[in-house]
């Protein structure tokens, strides 16, 4: 007897609703799919329990007592300051002491915050520019933004700086920084320096105090006395700025390498005391600019001591590699 297709169809379609679907031999019907899987929810896959990661035990150090014997506390390895097998890290050690001051991760657009001035320095106004702004506007000797070689040059004999280093920092800082702050693609030969981009004008193997936008970072500021001010606490000598920068350089950065020693060979000589130590005071006044105008105040007052005449003949040229 012959079968037509359309019997077949249909004793196909008789056969599937007369056997409902078989999964793991227990049978299911429509009515149970929305509860064992619903819809919009994700179905995760777990590993069984001995097959799951486990991180392995944290090390753990006995704490010694003041009579020698081992105490049953134990000091764990989260808050290590010290690899044993990085040496640098016992040479550059840092604080774990909390700082006097709120949130010190915190970048301070305005203000440059210490431990001992969580609010900046007193009575400054910041006229709404960033910390690194403040440093920078000193040299802006009109005050209209923008700062060019003639104001570098006579920003720094301000500062009591001979003519000759007056003239070399305004070709120097110019010539080098002009350009990031600049808009267009052909250079402006007048070299005017940006007040408005100086954050584009900060350079590799530095100590971050600044971050990328030109804000001051409380805990950078602090750290870099932790590490480098050994001989006396808060306070800097010239071999400890040199050995900081470098310490700080980053691989392949000859451009940072010679604009970190530049910058705090200026500032060390800037604000060493008689007895040859740059205060933590003092260079947080370099960050925002105070103590460039401190200094403006005592030329003009007549104190010749402040006059620099041989700062970069000071310098080891062996530190300027």
């Amino acid at each position: 007897m012959s079968l037509s297709m359309s019997s077949l169809c249909d004793g196909i379609q008789g056969l599937a609703r007369s056997r409902p679907l078989q999964l793991s031999e227990k049978k299911m019907s429509r009515s149970d799919l929305p509860r064992r899987i619903r819809p919009g929810i994700r179905v995760m896959a777990t590993l069984p329990q001995d097959m799951q990661y486990k991180s392995p035990p944290q090390e753990s150090r006995t704490i010694k007592t003041e009579k020698g014997s081992s105490s049953p506390k134990t000091n764990s390895v989260a808050f290590e300051t010290v690899a044993r097998k990085a040496p640098a890290t016992s040479e550059r050690n840092v604080s774990t002491k909390d700082l006097p001051l709120e949130h010190p991760q915190v970048s301070r657009a305005l203000v440059a915050a210490d431990a001992e001035h969580p609010e900046g320095t007193p009575g400054r106004n910041p006229r709404d520019y960033t910390v690194l702004q403040q440093h920078c506007a000193f040299f802006d000797r009109n005050n209209d933004g923008v700062i060019y070689p003639n104001e570098t040059y006579e920003g720094f004999k301000a500062l009591g700086y001979s003519t000759g280093i007056s003239t070399l920092a305004a070709l120097v800082i110019n010539g080098a920084f002009s350009y990031p702050t600049y808009d267009g693609w052909v250079p402006d030969l007048r070299f005017p320096i940006y007040l408005e981009k100086i954050h584009r004008t900060k350079h590799g193997s530095d100590t971050e105090i600044y971050d990328t936008e030109g804000r001051f970072v409380p805990f950078k500021f602090e750290e870099i006395f932790n590490k480098y001010a050994r001989t006396k606490p808060g306070f800097m000598t010239y071999e400890e700025v040199m050995y900081m920068t470098d310490s700080l350089k980053n691989v392949n950065d000859p451009f940072g390498w010679s604009a970190a020693k530049l910058e705090w060979g200026f500032t060390y000589w800037l604000v060493k005391d008689e007895e040859g130590f740059a205060s933590k005071e003092a260079i947080r006044g370099i960050y925002d600019g105070s103590f460039f105008e401190y200094i403006e105040n005592q030329m003009k007052r007549g104190d010749k001591s402040k006059i620099k005449k041989t700062e970069l003949s000071k310098i080891d040229s062996k530190n300027m590699n």
